[in-house]
């Protein structure tokens, strides 16, 4: 059994779209938890009316990312079904995926398990604009190397011609198939230090840690709304907010966040953290002054 877990608030019109692309899918053993995280938008409505079979789980509005998926997980675990390999699939409301998509996914993590298998994404707007197809994580200096730019231009096309596997130091939770032994090995999603953003980068580092890998399969497509992405980092964003979203407890950029990433994960610990931090700051600026 497959267990999709999908952490929502307040964005009915992409829940419906995901959930209709989810329902569609080649492969039957499927349950699609939706953790309703407290919308005011009609989404628990929409859901019961239009996907009666989807397990609706409420929320009160705290849960965000990393809680509401942990809600979902623990459904999943207690749910589990006997004499069958059960999985939990990550997915985010702001995508949608092709009929064959989990059964991609299946087809990878049975080529290569013990393994998470990942997925690459695009572009839904422009579908041969690769957004993510695994990353580089330097442990000792902080580098992070995304091999969407830096290996395929940008270009899912590219990704086709090159390569049929690529392995990734870490994963995003946005479309990442994952074996119930994970969870019972390293535990779940780290609320406490990881509300919203980087949980599920922590997690997939801490299952690489335990031996698993973390497989991409190009046929494993996520398309992305990016408009519907957080926080972005560019040269619109002011100064003032950038500095807020240094220390904001629910933005990507949050310091107190990347410095317990930083000394439980890294082999520099404190000298990461400065690196990053630096990294972040400067590109910031650069960004800024139209530099990159």
């Amino acid at each position: 059994m497959i267990f999709i877990v999908i952490p929502v608030h307040n964005r009915k019109h992409l829940t419906r779209r995901c959930l209709a692309c989810l329902t569609r899918q080649t492969i039957s053993r499927i349950t699609i938890v939706v953790v309703n995280d407290g919308s005011t938008d009609g989404t628990d409505e929409m859901i019961r009316t239009e996907f009666p079979d989807v397990v609706v789980l409420p929320g009160d509005g705290t849960l965000w990312w990393t809680e509401g998926t942990n809600v979902g997980v623990r459904y999943a675990l207690q749910n589990r079904v006997a004499d069958e390999e059960n999985f939990v699939l990550t997915i985010n409301d702001d995508t949608e995926v092709r009929p064959d998509y989990v059964a991609s996914l299946l087809a990878t993590y049975a080529q290569h398990k013990p393994c998470l298998a990942g997925s690459v994404s695009v572009d839904i707007a422009k579908p041969d604009s690769l957004q993510y197809a695994g990353m580089k994580l330097n442990l000792y200096s902080a580098n992070e190397t995304y091999l969407a730019n830096a290996h395929f231009g940008n270009s899912y096309s590219q990704l086709t011609e090159t390569t049929d596997t690529i392995d990734s130091d870490s994963l995003p939770g946005r479309g990442v198939l994952i074996p119930f032994e994970v969870f019972e090995k390293v535990g779940l999603y780290d609320t406490e230090h990881y509300v919203h953003y980087m949980a599920d980068i922590e997690f997939t580092v801490r299952a690489k840690r335990a031996g698993y890998r973390l497989v991409i399969a190009p046929s494993s497509i996520v398309y992305e709304h990016v408009e519907a992405t957080g926080l972005q980092v560019n040269h619109q964003l002011p100064i003032r907010k950038f500095w807020k979203g240094l220390w904001g407890r629910y933005s990507p950029i949050n310091i107190p966040m990347r410095y317990h990433f930083a000394m439980r994960h890294t082999h520099t610990k404190h000298l990461y953290l400065v690196l990053e931090v630096g990294r972040i700051v400067t590109g910031y600026f650069l960004r800024k002054l139209r530099l990159i």
